[in-house]
């Protein structure tokens, strides 16, 4: 049988090679064009306007209300720091929690911050927000007056999660330091307090206890076994947390350094994003609901699949407990352009067959695309049609910023990023 096999797949590669040589370079040219016009085609038909104001509206809008009909999950993937991304995800959010019942924004951001920013004196209030990210410049990653805004918007009218790795461990460590059991031990907490201080002390300096020296981590392990936490309690979340954000920035030093460990820095990350996802799922089922959730994340986090950091992030776990659920995840890759901001030639060259620059906002539906997919990837050099092949089937939509620009720091303060 395997002889059998190998016959036939060598007869089939020799008469594929025998109707390429038919061909002239004519006729190849003119098979291309053609595919490549099919393209274009079917492009144009599953493309959208879409505009968003305090909601979402146009075609683009009655299209993602269709396709969201099964949906307990949506997964935004961005790219940071920008304007219109998080007001367009402000406006999918209050879409989706007319038309579904949405009820939980989950957001790339230390779970500590987030704790904090739910409390009631701060629900609702971005200057809540901003007055914590001054407090502790590198405790909340994505602090621009847009995102800090949405956070705000999303405590005041719904819940939010956050599932992020620790960027900043001086919240958690003082934390620590008054649920410490003994002086001993609270003596450990603060003298990792003190050097947290001393390191991380502006903006730019996210991660530069956790990741900085060799010895953070096992000092942050030590502390743990000595605090010897009672299991599900704060403490020992609090631990747990910084603990394995510190693994995660140790995987990053020592791949810089040479050493082959640099998966591990995404894939030990997806786990602790997951696992902290689940904590605060599970936590809401044990209070009688049954959360409806759009995440908010970078987009190599929300791939379905493996993702190009060859991690299975956080996106594809949520699509098959979706599956568990009986229900559905629906995936949404957000690609920001704007005049001396971003421009198509600034992408990947592998998404020209499907990125341009139109004139509004539109939505592009990729599952209409998937079973046509070869038409788009044999545009592109052969090294790199995987990435638009992986792209085409990790995301359901795509959706096209054309008129955005940096986000601005103006709460804060902070240099803008």
């Amino acid at each position: 049988m395997k002889l059998m096999i190998a016959a036939l797949a060598a007869l089939a590669c020799t008469a594929g090679g025998a109707f390429a040589q038919d061909k002239t370079p004519e006729e190849v040219a003119a098979a291309e064009a053609a595919s490549a016009a099919r393209a274009s085609a079917l492009l144009e038909a599953n493309t959208r306007p879409i505009a968003f104001d305090g909601g979402l509206s146009g075609p683009g809008a009655d299209f993602l209300r269709d396709q969201t009909q099964k949906a307990q999950f949506v997964l935004l993937g961005e790219s940071h720091n920008d304007h219109d991304t998080p007001l367009f995800t402000g406006a999918l959010f209050d879409s989706l929690r007319d038309w579904r019942a949405f009820d939980t924004l989950v957001v790339e951001i230390d779970p500590v911050a987030v704790d904090t920013l739910k409390q009631p004196a701060n629900r609702g209030k971005a200057e809540a927000a901003a007055d914590l990210a001054r407090r502790y410049p590198n405790h909340i990653g994505f602090a621009s007056d847009q995102d800090l805004e949405l956070m705000a918007h999303a405590t005041g009218v719904a819940d939010l999660w956050g599932v992020e790795q620790v960027q900043s461990a001086q919240p958690l460590l003082e934390e620590l330091a008054g649920l410490a059991p003994n002086d001993a031990v609270r003596g450990q907490v603060e003298t990792l307090l003190a050097q947290v201080k001393s390191l991380e002390t502006r903006r730019d300096q996210f991660g530069a206890f956790l990741y900085g020296d060799a010895e953070t981590l096992p000092r942050l392990q030590a502390l743990t076994t000595a605090f010897a936490a009672e299991p599900e309690s704060r403490a020992a979340f609090l631990l747990e947390t910084v603990t394995t954000s510190a693994e995660i920035y140790s995987y990053y030093r020592r791949a810089r350094a040479g050493e082959p460990v640099g998966l591990f820095n995404n894939t030990v990350r997806e786990a602790l994003m997951k696992r902290l996802f689940l904590r605060q799922y599970r936590a809401a089922e044990a209070a009688g609901r049954t959360p409806r959730a759009l995440f908010k994340m970078g987009a190599l986090h929300m791939y379905r699949g493996r993702n190009p950091n060859q991690a299975f992030p956080i996106g594809n776990f949520v699509h098959e407990f979706a599956i568990s659920n009986e229900t559905e995840a629906y995936g949404v890759y957000v690609q920001a352009l704007g005049e001396d901001y971003a421009d198509v030639r600034d992408l990947p060259s592998w998404m020209a067959p499907l990125v341009s620059r139109p004139d509004q906002p539109v939505v592009i539906d990729l599952r209409a695309l998937q079973p046509s997919a070869k038409l788009f990837v044999d545009q592109v050099p052969v090294e790199q049609r995987p990435a638009l092949r992986d792209f085409i089937y990790g995301f359901d939509a795509l959706v096209i910023l054309p008129n955005s620009r940096k986000a601005s720091f103006d709460r804060t303060g902070f240099p803008a990023r």
